[in-house]
């Protein structure tokens, strides 16, 4: 009940007042009675409204009179809301008076709620005859706490103490109400003591601010281990908010500086395969924490250590190693904080190296054709085994050895050696040599005959020889300018172009070296080839172009004979020989024309096209005596182009 003040207890036994009382409380109950419902406990956070609702229920029929509001602290009630009918009276001069409002269901809410709003608030409802009743409600405030902060002792802990150092305090600010704080390492929670002991413990402190609000620290006390050197650790605050929700926040993380012996030590050199030239690093790691002495040394001779390098750097770089600076190599470490303070590691380091490589027997390497078993080696020395083979063009041998059982033609050209190490890649030689097999000439020749004006043979042939071959060519006695191409592999090509006579030509062409010559003979005739303006071709050319021309000469035999067929045709029509009638179609029948016919071209008339196109086909330029062109005979039986030589 909101009642602030009780009566104690008094005698009535005997009293006429008893008897009146039990006469009152009898109406009462037949006339009826007032319920009033609440909720006992609502929880709002600080700064946002709550609502506390109020529902009467009365036994009968009757109109509320009023309904009354009170906040209770301590024995004290305080009226803050009266409404009787329509009068609603809001009570001035309380800390609610600008921040509470109730509606037509009597439930009352509270604005921006403030930390001392924690206290007992009643409805009361009163319904005239039916009496009155009231019921309470205990307000609960929440506010949620500040991010965590966390600051390190950054102090260096030795492992090597006994008992547990700070490592840091975790605080958060303004929660209410109190909030808790647990500590994590590697996202394990640690067990919770306040105990002091020699593992682990923390030391919480609570402060009530003057605004209410609490500040919460602890303090993490820990004997870390090596093994902590890399873990991380943080603190989380626990709270809880309205509708019994559980909330946290996290700090950051942080490390903690731990320092410890060293126990191992580990010495490395890069790269992991040397070779000359490179530059080797000697790298010396020790699993300490402590500042340590590094002293890198070569033993000489086996036994005699050369200090290089000594000091707190744990590197040191040799540039441009050399094949002797092969041998054992190691790093010193003294560390004062370890009961074993001398730490002493070493390596045979090996330095792979490739001579240049070596040719037996030396060259040059000109072989006899016919020769047998000519072997030539390739070797290199090396700091590991070494891989050789033989390549001309693709591999030819596997091994050191090139060996040529029968000297041939085909022996002749470029073979190279490559060495290698097989496990120094990068390490890798080749040299390069020409084999030339001495032969006396050998040649191929080919004739084409072609028609420009006059008839011409061109007469290509291909010597090959070592010595390269010397060519000449001649026509009886008479020695004849060639054109020569030289091409790799002791190959020349020789072209020569002449006149061809209609008596024929014997052709001579010869290819001499020290070893012998060699004589091709050419009897040419001109009925011996079909007509062609395509110039023989030159070792890996070809020529476009000749079924070109040649197609050329064809369509314009063709245009003539129609030519020629159309002026016949016109002739007769104009002989009357063929009636034509305006309408309908008649049959065209000849009578009269033979199947060969031969039309004569005149020197005096224009340039037939064909000649111009024959020309260019291959770029080439009029040869001598083109001038003074003879007629042209085409037979149309076999479209064949007859041009008599002068």
């Amino acid at each position: 009940m909101c009642s602030a003040a009780r009566a104690g207890p008094a005698s009535v036994s005997g009293s006429p007042c008893f008897t009146v009382l039990i006469v009152i409380l009898t109406i009462t109950g037949i006339i009826g009675s007032v319920q009033v419902s609440t909720p006992p406990v609502v929880e709002a956070e600080i700064g946002k409204p709550i609502s506390i609702p109020c529902v009467p229920e009365i036994s009968t029929p009757s109109t509320v009179k009023y309904v009354q509001w009170f906040v209770m602290e301590k024995d004290i009630r305080q009226r803050i809301y009266f409404q009787d009918g329509e009068n609603r009276i809001i009570n001035n001069k309380t800390r609610y008076t600008d921040r509470i409002n109730v509606d037509k269901s009597y439930t009352l809410t509270i604005d921006n709620v403030e930390l001392r709003d924690e206290r007992t608030f009643c409805c009361q409802v009163g319904a005239g005859p039916a009496g009155n009743g009231e019921a309470t409600t205990e307000l609960k405030v929440f506010d949620a706490p500040e991010i965590p902060e966390i600051f390190p002792s950054n102090k260096l802990i030795s492992i090597m103490k006994t008992e547990p150092s700070e490592i840091a305090t975790c605080v958060t600010r303004n929660g209410y109400p109190a909030p808790n704080i647990t500590w994590y390492k590697d996202h394990t929670p640690l067990q919770a003591t306040t105990k002091i002991n020699n593992k682990m413990y923390m030391i919480p402190q609570a402060t009530k601010e003057p605004s209410g609000l609490y500040t919460i620290a602890s303090t993490l006390y820990y004997l870390p281990e090596k093994k902590d050197k890399d873990s991380k650790f943080y603190c989380e605050v626990n709270y809880r908010m309205p509708t019994g929700v559980e909330k946290m926040k996290k700090s950051i993380k942080i490390d903690i500086q731990i320092s410890y012996p060293t126990e191992n030590v580990e010495f490395l050199y890069q790269p992991k395969i040397l070779k000359e030239t490179d530059n080797m690093i000697l790298e010396c790691k020790s699993d300490g924490s402590s500042s340590v002495e590094n002293t890198f040394y070569r033993v000489r001779d086996g036994q005699e250590e050369e200090t290089l390098q000594s000091g707190t750097g744990n590197t040191f770089e040799i540039v441009g190693v050399k094949r002797n600076d092969s041998g054992v190599y190691g790093c010193r470490v003294l560390d004062f904080d370890a009961d074993d303070k001398d730490f002493n590691v070493n390596k045979t380091i090996t330095i792979n190296y490739l001579d240049p490589i070596v040719l037996k027997p030396r060259g040059p390497y000109i072989f006899e054709e016919g020769e047998k078993n000519k072997n030539i080696y390739c070797s290199a020395e090396g700091s590991q085994q070494t891989s050789v083979i033989w390549k001309k063009h693709k591999m030819v041998s596997s091994t050191n050895l090139l060996q040529l059982p029968v000297v041939t033609s085909d022996d002749s050209g470029n073979y190279t050696c490559e060495v290698t190490i097989r496990g120094v890649p990068s390490l890798f030689k080749k040299k390069s040599i020409r084999v030339t097999v001495k032969e006396p000439p050998k040649v191929n020749c080919t004739e084409k005959i072609f028609y420009k004006n006059r008839h011409y043979v061109n007469l290509t042939c291909i010597f090959k020889g070592y010595p390269t071959p010397n060519i000449t060519c001649s026509i009886g006695k008479e020695v004849k300018d060639i054109r020569k191409h030289l091409l790799p592999n002791h190959i020349v090509i020789s072209e020569l172009i002449v006149l061809l006579p209609a008596e024929g030509l014997n052709v001579t062409c010869n290819g001499t070296n020290e070893y012998g010559s060699k004589t091709h003979n050419s009897v040419v005739q001109r009925e011996s080839t079909a007509v062609s303006t395509k110039r023989p071709p030159i070792a890996g050319k070809t020529h476009r172009g000749s079924s070109g021309g040649m197609l050329i000469v064809i369509i314009i035999v063709c245009i003539i004979l129609l030519a020629f067929l159309g002026a016949i045709l016109y002739f007769l029509y104009k002989k009357g020989k063929i009636p034509c009638g305006r309408s309908g179609k008649q049959d065209i029948t000849r009578t009269d024309v033979h199947d060969d016919v031969v039309v004569e071209v005149k020197n005096d008339q224009k340039v037939p096209e064909e000649t111009v196109l024959l020309q260019g086909v291959n770029g080439e330029k009029k040869l001598p005596n083109d001038q003074g062109k003879p007629a042209c005979l085409f037979k149309t039986s076999n479209t064949e182009k007859i041009c008599p030589m002068q």
